[in-house]
């Protein structure tokens, strides 16, 4: 399954089509996708100075749906749906130049079950107003699968027989994100080791399941004070994903009000419209160990055929936590001295 749906897209940056392909692993995909740079983009690790930040999340997807066979994805491996857990731990640090993250994740797909971990550092780079992030990442996906969950229309399917029940890959990430104070872009590619992996044709051929393949990640975001009105703010967002043979892109569109509460609704291509609500309840508090704390939530009303027929899909829940607190004390100058030595330890 090709970028989650098997949908066929067009990439914003590239003026080219891809064609289908069906026997590709993916990367997970979440909702909340700005509060998870750092699993599709190297570079973002690290997002804010200074700060040491926890991201927790949780999705359950296509609730409720059966296939042409009658089997319920939310009861595929006894669980109460195709879920995926993401939990991130990034930290900057003033002698490394730069900040290092380590990265959680579950991601269930079919009767697929791949759970990894990535570690990763990102050079922050200071130009002009804002700072350019270098990241790189290793990861290691173990991918399981369960035979039980098949219904094949006849006993002693030979493909079946052929799979692995458990494969372990490692591989590598590489990303750039550039921000500052009203906007940010960024490009990042994972699984890379894929793309050049001798064994890929023996995996596409049935011996050991499913394989990885690269992907392109493109996004960025922009932040708008409303002039007639400061205390409120929109907030744009936009991802293009690709793994080189299909490609497909989801936008968000946000309003956050005096830095506390947002809100809004988000569009993936031919997959699921969403409401999106949060908030920051602490944000202009003078509690500086509650200041850092934000949750989110989204229902995506699936808007494809997964949603129309009678075992149909009732959408998805995303549930998103984040804390973050400051790890170095304020800077304070006195007196009189060079610029260049304030702005010093600024990356």
């Amino acid at each position: 399954m090709t970028i989650r749906m098997k949908k066929i897209g067009f990439i914003l940056f590239l003026a080219m089509a891809f064609c289908l392909k069906g026997n590709a692993q993916d990367d997970a995909q979440f909702t909340l996708f700005p509060w998870a740079t750092s699993y599709y983009n190297a570079g973002g690790i690290g997002e804010q100075s200074n700060t040491l930040c926890f991201t927790l999340m949780y999705d359950n997807k296509y609730v409720g749906w059966h296939d042409s066979y009658g089997t319920r994805m939310d009861t595929v491996g006894g669980k109460t749906g195709p879920q995926d857990f993401f939990l991130s731990i990034e930290s900057y640090h003033k002698k490394l130049h730069g900040a290092i993250g380590l990265t959680f994740i579950s991601d269930q797909i079919g009767f697929y079950q791949n759970i990894g971990v990535k570690l990763g550092y990102a050079y922050k780079l200071r130009i002009g107003g804002g700072h350019l992030g270098i990241g790189v990442q290793a990861s290691l996906f173990n991918q399981t699968i369960n035979k039980d969950g098949f219904d094949p229309l006849q006993d002693g399917d030979p493909v079946l027989a052929q799979l692995s029940e458990s494969t372990m890959d490692l591989d590598f990430s590489l990303g750039l994100m550039y921000k500052c104070d009203q906007w940010y872009a960024g490009v990042g590619v994972t699984q890379l080791v894929s793309a050049f992996d001798k064994n890929q044709a023996l995996r596409l051929s049935g011996e050991h399941g499913s394989t990885r393949t690269p992907q392109m990640y493109f996004h960025g975001g922009y932040t708008w004070i409303v002039p007639a009105n400061p205390n409120w703010e929109l907030l744009p967002q936009a991802l293009v994903k690709t793994d080189f043979h299909t490609a497909t892109w989801e936008v968000m569109a946000l309003a956050r009000y005096n830095g506390v509460y947002w809100g809004g609704l988000g569009y993936r291509f031919q997959d699921a419209v969403s409401l999106l609500f949060g908030a920051r309840p602490f944000y202009n508090s003078s509690n500086v160990y509650l200041k850092g704390l934000e949750a989110g939530l989204s229902y995506g009303i699936t808007a494809n055929k997964l949603g129309y027929r009678v075992h149909r899909s009732f959408g998805d829940v995303e549930v998103m936590v984040r804390y973050c607190f400051d790890i170095y004390k304020p800077e304070v100058f006195s007196g009189y001295g060079s610029s260049r030595s304030i702005y010093k330890n600024w990356y």
